[in-house]
């Protein structure tokens, strides 16, 4: 067969890809042209194409340079195989963290949605499913400030940040009825979407039923005061509360007017 030997520019025709990348890789001893005149012209083997897409497949199993160069130069088949079969693992990572990625933007896609259409400080009464919450204790006390239950947040949201199955909205926490009734607003459990290593010690079923709804924005004064007027409307209506108070976050980081105003959804079961 003919020895073809091709410009810089016809062989990046070839590759479909801009001179300015053979160059790089010729310059970083990647992929060097087979010749090399008198003058300084390069010309590289039609068959060195095959040489740029084993390159190609390096790049897209996310390779580094460093990586690239020693597999190249020390090419052994066993040790190759243990690079593949380690590229594999993180490309199972990858993809389940880009799961992941996809599902958080769906679940915050809907939130922000209902947060932007909900009628706020209209109570309602409307038939909810049965929902599986993973409850974590805020151990909480009446005489605790925002800044200390913020930080409590902090700590429980760092516990989830490093685990491979990322929590999923609905966020939220519950605050006791029997703390309301004794005058008190205390944030007992912080609460997320159950997942399937929920430890049943943390499991909380929010059972079906008819459930009041308030949504309010504001800051933590008039929360307290649209809860207390919830609560007033449901007894005024001749219904009873059979459970706590869940609270749902309602996308606060993008609703809020000022620092101090934030939007929750607040629910309980009724009959």
């Amino acid at each position: 067969m003919k020895n073809y030997l091709l410009t810089t520019g016809e062989f990046a025709k070839l590759c479909r890809v801009p001179k300015g990348t053979l160059l790089f890789y010729d310059k970083e001893d990647l992929l060097k042209p087979n010749h090399i005149s008198e003058n300084g012209y390069r010309r590289y083997g039609v068959e060195q194409y095959f040489e740029f897409e084993f390159l190609s497949m390096f790049k897209e199993m996310g390779s580094s340079l460093k990586e690239i160069k020693t597999y190249l130069r020390h090419m052994d088949g066993e040790d190759f195989l243990s690079f593949l079969e380690k590229k594999q693992i993180a490309a199972v990572r990858e993809l389940n963290r880009m799961r992941q990625r996809t599902l958080m933007l769906g679940d915050m896609t809907e939130c922000l949605r209902d947060a932007l259409n909900f009628h706020y400080d209209v109570l309602k009464v409307e038939q909810q499913a049965e929902e599986r919450l993973e409850v974590t204790a805020t151990g909480a006390s009446p005489d605790e400030s925002r800044w200390e239950l913020i930080q409590r947040f902090a700590e429980y949201n760092d516990e989830y940040k490093e685990q491979s199955q990322k929590p999923r909205s609905p966020f939220g926490f519950i605050i006791g009825m029997d703390d309301v009734r004794q005058g008190n607003h205390i944030e007992r459990y912080f609460f997320h979407r159950a997942r399937r290593t929920t430890p049943r010690s943390r499991l909380h079923v929010k059972p079906q039923g008819a459930c009041a709804v308030l949504a309010h924005k504001g800051t933590d004064e008039t929360h307290r005061q649209a809860l207390w007027g919830m609560i007033e409307k449901i007894n005024s209506a001749g219904m009873l509360i059979k459970s706590d108070i869940y609270v749902y976050d309602m996308m606060s980081y993008i609703l809020q007017e000022t620092g101090d105003c934030y939007a929750l959804k607040y629910c309980v079961l009724v009959e």
